[in-house]
């Protein structure tokens, strides 16, 4: 069977209440903190009052086509994020400006730490805000005007994991609204004897992707994340903030090993919002955003290679650099890795993938990025 990559993804399961009927449930003062049930992933179950969910080490893969239908159950994809993301994280159209210090430590496949360090984010319009990554590796202040990002320090876009700091608490649902095409249903689940409400998301067809998106029960409150491959998150120690749900301790694993491990030590109100606050500082870059790296796009159009019959009972996996342009279309391939004799048709059909447009302070960009083409 052909894969066509494993980054572009057609099929996601989310966990979540009837975010129409549940908006208004989850709205408690301020610094309030919610005596929830402790989420783990275990393989094991710590205590009778824990959610536990066992690792994840597969998913299946489903190629039916007309999987979708309609009925009593179903959801409108776009009506549902949008409610999703106003209830939890930071990304909102009416939040105020706010102030967020996160600590995090990284660990390695032998469970070692091997990266830790903090995120730190004021924020006070999509146009106007402050990023600082502070690490041993990783030293960057990026600066958002009206006339463009402004960037000290490290001058390559941050990684994956460095992005994934934030958006696991900032913005958890920004994958879910990366994907097009889908439609929502709700789904029951059973974690540990405790039950959540569900909601699955469909294309008509395609790769099936693991995503999951839990919460507690009759609230809108997010509590656990399936994420792409082996990625599992946590959510625990929630604090309602601005009428949201945020999660003070975040914990990623890997294949049922821990990853990574997020701590809140800092959210609050900018009462006194200063001008001056936001200003690059002196040695600051910019603007920048011509081209960036470090972002992964899902594509919204894929396309296979045409293997040639000498490939029949092969295993073969060919990773292709491309470039998107700012329309989304692929405007350079180049294969890195695989059998050479296997290049041209993985780039040639890398050419004709489409993404979305990505944005810096909503400017269109280039994007850098590599996906994987194989054969079975």
């Amino acid at each position: 069977m052909d894969k066509a990559v494993r980054i572009g993804v057609l099929l996601a399961v989310v966990c979540s209440t009837p975010f129409t009927e549940a908006q208004e449930q989850n709205t408690l003062p301020a610094g309030d903190r919610p005596r929830f049930p402790r989420v783990i992933v275990s393989s094991q179950a710590s205590s009778d009052s824990a959610i536990t969910i066992p690792p994840a080490t597969s998913f299946s893969i489903d190629l039916k086509n007309n999987k979708y239908s309609e009925g009593p159950d179903g959801l409108d994809f776009e009506t549902w994020i949008k409610n999703a993301s106003a209830l939890n994280g930071l990304e909102s159209p009416n939040i105020r400006p706010w102030h967020i210090v996160i600590h995090y430590e990284k660990y390695d496949e032998d469970g070692d730490n091997d990266d830790s360090g903090t995120f730190e984010e004021f924020w006070a319009a999509p146009d106007k805000y402050k990023r600082i990554y502070k690490s041993e590796s990783f030293n960057q202040t990026d600066y958002a005007t009206s006339k463009g990002l402004f960037r000290l320090g490290n001058r390559q876009w941050p990684k994956l994991v460095q992005l994934e700091v934030r958006s696991e608490v900032v913005a958890p649902f920004l994958y879910a609204a990366s994907l097009h095409g889908f439609h929502a249903r709700k789904w029951n689940r059973t974690f540990s004897g405790q039950n959540l409400q569900c909601v699955v998301l469909e294309q008509n067809s395609g790769i099936s992707d693991p995503t999951q998106y839990c919460f507690q029960p009759n609230t809108s409150v997010l509590r656990y994340t399936r994420g792409e491959f082996w990625h599992q998150i946590v959510y625990n120690d929630i604090e309602t903030f601005q009428g949201r749900s945020i999660a003070r301790e975040v914990d990623v694993t890997d294949g049922g090993k821990r990853y990574l491990e997020l701590r809140v030590e800092k959210l609050e109100a900018i009462a006194n919002l200063l001008d001056s606050d936001f200003l690059p500082a002196p040695g600051a870059t910019g603007p920048l955003g011509d081209r960036i790296s470090g972002v992964r796009l899902r594509p919204l159009k894929t396309v296979n290679p045409e293997w040639p019959g000498s490939s029949a009972g092969k295993r073969i996996e060919v990773s292709v650099e491309i470039v998107i342009g700012k329309d989304g279309s692929v405007i350079a391939a180049h294969a890195v890795s695989g059998p050479p004799e296997y290049f041209k048709i993985c780039e040639k059909a890398a050419r004709k993938w489409t993404f979305p447009v990505y944005r810096v302070i909503d400017k269109p960009v280039e994007v850098e990025q590599e996906v994987s083409f194989g054969h079975f």
